[in-house]
């Protein structure tokens, strides 16, 4: 990306910095906006929207016109994702990426499913279902231990081949919590229990 002019501009400016491969946009909406581009040019074109306060028709570079249409499903791909990432705090980097490639892989899945079987089901659901098939299919129990001391908070329920479910309008103390070996012990209410 090339260097611009240092300079605060006003919403809708625009400047352009082209060679005979590539523009580079640098556009300001509500904040500057950086555009690399190798297939558009320096134009703008109009939105077809009306500005509230000066009454003339938006404009707005044609590499920002065409990321708005097809950058649509990334975007809605990640607000559903948003709703059931199994991604979690770290500052491991490559840790994020794979955690973010599961959720894509999944949200793919479940695109696919709903088109091949027809089947209406929510996508928390279906990522339930194919946690439960690849644990049932993968599965391998735990070896005896050879020594060492035991883990503290691990209840013998949890060693055995038990599935979460959901259990309606019911909220119980976790198992988990109470049976820790903790001087101080939390009560958690759960709407979840283990099944075999």
């Amino acid at each position: 990306m090339p260097a611009f002019r240092c300079r605060k501009m006003q919403r809708g400016e625009v400047e352009f910095k082209e060679n005979s491969q590539q523009v580079a946009v640098k556009w300001h909406d509500k904040r500057d906006v950086h555009v690399l581009s190798t297939v558009h040019t320096a134009t703008m074109s109009a939105t077809g929207k009306v500005d509230h306060l000066t009454g003339e028709l938006k404009i707005k570079p044609d590499c920002v016109l065409h990321y708005n249409v097809k950058m649509g499903a990334v975007d809605k791909a990640d607000m559903i994702n948003s709703f059931v990432e199994c991604a979690r705090k770290t500052t491991k980097w490559y840790k994020k990426i794979f955690f973010h490639l599961i959720d894509t892989v999944a949200l793919n899945g479940y695109i696919v499913h709903r088109q091949l079987t027809g089947k209406v089901i929510t996508y928390q659901k279906y990522r339930e279902n194919l946690m439960r098939e690849l644990l049932e299919e993968h599965h391998t129990p735990r070896r005896p231990s050879t020594g060492g001391r035991p883990a503290a908070d691990n209840p013998l329920r949890l060693t055995a081949r038990h599935f979460p479910c959901k259990v309606p309008q019911t909220r119980r103390h976790c198992k988990v919590c109470l049976s820790g070996t903790r001087k101080r012990k939390h009560r958690r209410l759960t709407n979840y229990v283990f099944s075999l």
